[in-house]
């Protein structure tokens, strides 16, 4: 097999463009609903105990 030629150089470092991140693909929404499901378990384990 042959290697390509768009691989970068061993010394090139490597830089990512953070302009096209959507805020809703961020770990907020993520946190809140983990938030909301972990205070709603609590819930749930209370009133059985």
């Amino acid at each position: 097999m042959t290697e390509t030629d768009n691989k970068p150089e061993p010394d090139e470092p490597l830089t990512y463009e953070t302009r096209d991140i959507d805020p809703e693909h961020t770990l907020l929404p993520m946190l809140i609903a983990g938030l909301v499901l972990v205070v709603l378990g609590a819930i749930v384990v209370m009133m059985f105990v």
